[in-house]
């Protein structure tokens, strides 16, 4: 007979199994049966009200459920379709005016936000809640239920809270805030739309209310602004948050262009205000915002402005960064991350490193000891850069690199974005084994490196695939690499 293997050890082996495959096996027997359960309801995903009826159905007050994410639909009338040879008779017998179309979708707003709302309230374990509206219409008493008449029952409980929500519903969330005693995380996503400047100071006070509330006890807060926002200022925001005595982890993402932070000197004093508890950084970019007038030069520059802090960040583990803002003069970036003496993570997105500013981004990190995991894009992958690695950072245990091209060496020129005659003389196919032959008998025995990720070629020009023989190399040069895997999303 075979031992009794604990349901815990069952848990941890069902993460390993894909979904599909997992879903075929809740009848092997009841220890497989609770684990499907388990990975199928702890997340429920709600964005129809005709596929979420019968899950509804099914996970009243379960137990189970631990995420709900609610995408909000506009509610339609409903369409009846009488026989095609009825049509004519049925529009003289039962004529559909407004008035009679318009009370039809009262209705059912009320049964669809009554039915779904008593279903999320009754799930006693639900520890995140996502409100994820797609800037589409919707009928506001929908988006109100889903604030007003869920979050007092299940507020109490929740350590994650995602909102992204019409803007004109920015003004109730103060009085939520008293729902909310262990909330730990928040992630704000602020939509403005075409509102002009005055109604958007108007009902920002109410997210800053809402947010110095939280900040007493938030560990992570997280802002997004979306593109379309037109006349949106953040500036007003930072000036007036207070002080969050447990935040660890900050993340700001708005269009690169700082069209929502013209003056980011009140950023600077909010980072400089929590620069001794954050541990967690991110500055990240969206495509440019739709303003009616260009973004003044100076705005495109707020990460580095943002940066130059005279306090020390002596806590920051983990940093990703967007390098667009920060144009080619990187020096505040090196001032930067010259200070991290903890750096464990670090992610530079959005534009390719030279060669020359690798070396000086090396050299910036000479003093983070117990920095294991490096994500950039590069402007070619060479032997020097991988030379550049393996010597300057032995410590890294990860290492992502997103490039276009693979090249034999470094062109001798500086820092220009092209390729000397000499080294585009070849085609892709010699360039890559060029490279290659570069690192035979080459052993860096002292580089800890286990996982590396690199991209496909990409070049619909010379679509020569170079992952083989990239692997190839790494597991030849590298003795502790375990994983050699694609990078399927762009850093």
């Amino acid at each position: 007979m075979l031992p009794h293997i604990p349901f815990e050890i069952w848990r941890a082996v069902a993460l390993f199994i894909p979904e599909q495959v997992l879903a075929t096996l809740y009848t092997v027997n009841k220890v497989f049966l609770a684990v499907c359960r388990e990975r199928r309801y702890t997340v429920v995903n709600v964005d129809a009200y005709k596929s979420a009826k019968p899950l509804l159905n099914y996970i009243k007050a379960s137990p189970l459920v631990h995420t709900v994410h609610v995408r909000p639909w506009l509610v339609r009338a409903k369409d009846f379709r009488p026989p095609s040879a009825l049509k004519l008779l049925y529009s003289c017998i039962s004529p559909q005016d407004d008035e009679t179309v318009e009370a039809q979708i009262v209705r059912r707003v009320r049964k669809q936000t009554r039915r779904l709302c008593d279903s999320i309230r009754h799930l006693p374990n639900v520890h995140t809640y996502h409100i994820d509206w797609d800037e589409g219409p919707v009928q506001a008493e929908f988006i109100s239920a889903l604030l007003d008449a869920v979050l007092p029952s299940i507020g109490p409980n929740l350590h994650t809270l995602v909102l992204k929500i019409p803007f004109r519903h920015m003004l109730s969330l103060p009085s939520l805030a008293q729902y909310l005693p262990q909330l730990q995380t928040l992630s704000l996503t602020i939509h403005t739309g075409s509102h002009n400047a005055f109604e958007i100071s108007e009902r920002m006070e109410g997210v800053i209310v809402f947010l110095n509330c939280l900040l007493r006890h938030l560990s992570s807060l997280a802002l997004f602004t979306t593109p379309t926002s037109t006349f949106l200022d953040l500036g007003v925001l930072f000036a007036h948050l207070g002080h969050g005595r447990r935040l660890k982890s900050f993340a700001l993402c708005i269009p690169f262009d700082g069209g929502h932070l013209p003056e980011p000197h009140s950023l600077r004093r909010f980072l400089a205000q929590h620069s001794q508890t954050l541990d967690t950084l991110k500055l990240e970019t969206t495509r440019a915002a739709v303003r009616p007038n260009l973004a003044a030069t100076s705005n495109y520059l707020w990460i580095r402005d943002s940066l130059r802090n005279r306090s020390t960040f002596a806590s920051l583990t983990h940093v990703s960064l967007a390098l667009r803002p920060l144009r080619t003069d990187l020096t505040p970036l090196f001032t930067f991350l010259s200070g991290l003496r903890l750096l464990q993570q670090l992610r530079l997105s959005e534009r390719p490193l030279e060669f020359i500013e690798i070396v000086r981004l090396l050299e910036a990190l000479e003093n983070a000891a117990a920095l294991r995991a490096l994500s950039m894009r590069v402007r070619w992958l060479s032997p020097e850069l991988v030379d550049a690695l393996a010597a300057t950072l032995p410590q890294i245990t990860v290492l992502h690199l997103d490039f276009p091209e693979v090249i034999h060496s470094e062109p001798s020129s500086s820092v220009t974005s092209t390729l000397s005659n000499e080294s585009r003389g070849t085609n892709r196919a010699n360039e890559l084994a060029l490279f290659c032959a570069a690192f035979q008998g080459v052993v860096y025995r002292d580089w800890q490196l286990s996982q590396i990720a690199v991209p496909e070629n990409q070049s619909t020009r010379e679509p020569i695939p170079w992952l083989d023989d990239l692997e190839r190399v790494f597991v030849e040069c590298v003795p502790g690499l375990t994983r050699f895997e694609e990078l399927l999303s762009p850093i």
